[in-house]
């Protein structure tokens, strides 16, 4: 009876695993997941790895403007491949500091901190205008009574703040290649169809 029953948990054992694995692998082809920096249409296949590396940031004196284009050099440009610029971002940031708590002596508790960048994307060779857009973040951190305390929270989250527009400014210039490319394509299919 022992052996029927350690037969029979070690079936089990094994089909579990096998119903394991197939959930695993279903849920990974299921989910959604595209690769955003490859595009694989009919008839281009086209790297926005290069697009992304190739583009030349301008530079600004600020501290957080600094931040920021460091940041979008390390999300455009990962690996530091040596490419030869070919767009030119231009990157104007402004910031904006509101009390969202206001304590009952009429002091501020809490501040909102939001940075609003607006960009712009040019061919470095035409001058023309590839893409503009805006991106705005936000955060709030404590105000205590220890200045350099606020001081530090407000710099953490100024700091924060310029990854996440990094990110948000990373995406909408993929999106922006991706369609760009694909509005390059319908106008070659309808020059082959004319």
């Amino acid at each position: 009876m022992i052996n029927y029953l350690t037969r029979i948990f070690q079936i089990l054992k094994k089909k579990y695993k096998n119903i394991c694995a197939f959930f695993i692998i279903l849920s990974l082809c299921c989910c959604g997941f595209t690769v955003i920096y490859k595009d694989r249409d009919q008839n281009f296949d086209i790297s926005y790895v290069d697009e992304l590396a190739a583009i030349k940031i301008k530079k600004n004196r600020d501290r957080i403007s600094q931040e920021l284009k460091n940041n979008l050099y390390d999300l455009l440009n990962p690996n530091n491949k040596e490419v030869t610029p070919k767009y030119f971002l231009t990157l104007s940031l402004k910031e904006a500091l509101s009390p969202t708590f206001i304590t009952y002596t009429g002091s501020s508790g809490r501040n909102r901190l939001t940075l609003t960048i607006d960009y712009e994307l040019k061919d470095l060779n035409t001058g023309k205008l590839l893409t503009s857009g805006s991106t705005s973040v936000y955060d709030n951190y404590d105000v205590g009574s220890n200045r350099f305390g606020t001081y530090t929270a407000q710099n953490y989250t100024r700091s924060n703040l310029t990854i996440t527009a990094a990110q948000n400014i990373r995406n909408s210039l993929v999106n922006d290649f991706i369609e760009n490319h694909r509005t390059e394509e319908r106008k070659a299919l309808k020059i082959k169809e004319k």
